[in-house]
């Protein structure tokens, strides 16, 4: 590892990445971006909850590429007309936090009546959603996840329609994969057609999602563990105090979902999906997103104003060094866990019934290898 000095450079922290604002540029990094497209009508609570306890899981899953990608997911929500809303949109974002804390905030009302506007929220993901500009060299994989289980309706005349926005997606290198919910056939035959219409993928699931939560001998150590390795994170200028609460936040609220959710967001957290260069400064400096030496006292957590400029350089150091000895060791642990959760899964008679977790995380590996992307 090379410490380079803080004049005109950023510092060098982690092996492997890159240390200065031009070799940052000159490479272009892999991507893989997500959006999901949920129905959160009253009848989707089932898969709601689902989503919420196993998002970490399937971050965990596409952590696994390789070569190693820049993450970013986005929501949208639907409904219909009369509901409290029809669609909503959040945009593609690496704070995995933030997505977490937006899709905890979901909660299934509505609908009763249906069909429900899908066609508005292929619109919205394909054309509202900030998808970054496809090309390079590196792979880039740009998916959609429509999740429900009511078709849409194909009788508002507002000029929407998935037939004319499936070519529309593809021409712009995004790919829309169905998952039904339940077994209503009106839904399996337009889900089936969204699919083949966007070189997508088609699956039906269980109503409730078919989540299985195992819990194992070391969740309760990953929990301490993920407790622990928020103690290295420096929140640095405005977003530093809102960016730390939103992690604890996090934290607590998969704690709350099952062991098995809180285990799989420890693992998600000691890998490089999660960052926090936008509020944490070690982050920030690995990113080179930021200067310690062009940052103001005031932007700096209070035991950092006081210090020299190599004090503060010191500090960081120290605390991505005790960031990566906690990741380690949550490595470690999180090999024994899957091993555990395999050895469960054999036992359980699940009736070939799918998941929406394995089934969005299957799709993300058939299509990223397809990309160039090959998994350990």
């Amino acid at each position: 590892m090379r410490t380079l000095t803080l004049l005109g450079l950023a510092i060098s922290l982690i092996p492997g990445m890159l240390t200065t604002g031009a070799a940052a540029e000159e490479k272009e990094k892999p991507r893989i971006e997500v959006v999901f497209c949920l129905d959160t009508t009253g009848s989707m609570s089932g898969l709601i909850d689902s989503a919420k306890q196993k998002i970490w899981s399937i971050v965990n899953e596409i952590a696994r590429a390789e070569p190693s990608p820049e993450l970013s997911v986005g929501l949208v929500p639907y409904r219909d007309r009369g509901d409290s809303y029809v669609t909503k949109v959040f945009h593609l974002t690496n704070d995995l936090d933030k997505v977490y804390g937006d899709l905890s905030t979901f909660a299934a009302d509505g609908g009763g009546d249906g069909p429900e506007h899908v066609n508005k929220a292929l619109q919205d993901a394909v054309h509202e959603i900030r998808w970054s500009k496809s090309g390079g060299k590196s792979p880039v994989l740009q998916i959609v996840f429509l999740v429900g289980d009511c078709p849409p309706h194909m009788d508002y005349n507002d000029g929407l329609d998935y037939r004319k926005i499936a070519p529309e997606a593809i021409a712009r290198g995004i790919m829309i994969n169905t998952i039904r919910c339940g077994s209503d056939a009106q839904t399996e035959t337009h889900w089936r057609e969204i699919a083949k219409l966007s070189d997508g993928a088609y699956t039906s699931i269980a109503q409730s999602g078919g989540t299985v939560a195992i819990a194992t001998p070391v969740d309760g150590k990953l929990a301490e563990l993920s407790k622990k390795i928020n103690e290295t994170y420096v929140p640095y200028g405005e977003r530093g105090r809102a960016g730390e609460a939103a992690q604890f936040s996090a934290d607590s609220k998969a704690k709350e979902a099952a062991p098995a959710a809180a285990a799989e967001r420890a693992l998600a957290k000691s890998g490089a999906m999660y960052k926090n260069d936008s509020w944490d400064l070690v982050d920030a400096l690995v990113e080179n997103r930021r200067k310690i030496e062009e940052l103001k006292p005031e932007e700096l957590p209070a035991e950092m104003q006081k210090m020299t400029p190599e004090e503060r350089v010191a500090h960081i150091e120290k605390k991505r060094k005790e960031r990566e000895e906690i990741q380690k060791e949550i490595a470690e642990l999180s090999k024994q866990r899957d091993e555990h959760v395999k050895a469960e899964m054999k036992k359980l008679s699940l009736g070939g019934e799918k998941s929406f977790d394995e089934e969005v995380r299957k799709t993300i590996r058939e299509q990223a290898e397809k990309k160039g992307y090959s998994f350990k």
